[in-house]
C-alpha cells in the first residue's frame, strides 16, 4: 500500500513555538488525513473500536520528537502536541 500521511504543523510568532495543530488539521483536512495512492482516497488515521493506523503511533511520536526539537532550537520548552 502506498499511503501518504499529513500533519499539519504551525508556528506561534507570539510564544515562538511549532506546535502540531490538530485543530486546523481536522478542520481542513475534513475526509482524513492519509491519502492511499493505491485507491485514490483519503481516510483517517483512526479506524474504528479504540483501533488506529498501524504506523500512526511511531509517526506521532519522531512528530512530537521533531517539533520538540525546533522549540529547543527557538529557546523555548516543550514538545509538540496541540495545546
Amino acid at each position: 500500500m502506498n499511503k501518504v500521511h499529513h500533519f499539519v504543523v504551525s508556528f506561534n510568532e507570539g510564544t515562538g513555538k511549532w506546535q502540531w495543530d490538530t485543530d486546523v488539521e481536522s478542520a481542513r483536512f475534513d475526509e482524513g488525513t492519509i491519502f492511499n495512492y493505491d485507491s485514490n482516497e483519503w481516510s483517517s488515521a483512526y479506524l474504528g473500536d479504540g483501533e488506529y493506523e498501524p504506523i500512526e503511533e511511531n509517526l506521532i511520536d519522531q512528530l512530537t520528537h521533531a517539533l520538540g526539537i525546533m522549540n529547543i532550537v527557538n529557546g523555548v520548552s516543550g514538545g509538540g502536541e496541540d495545546e
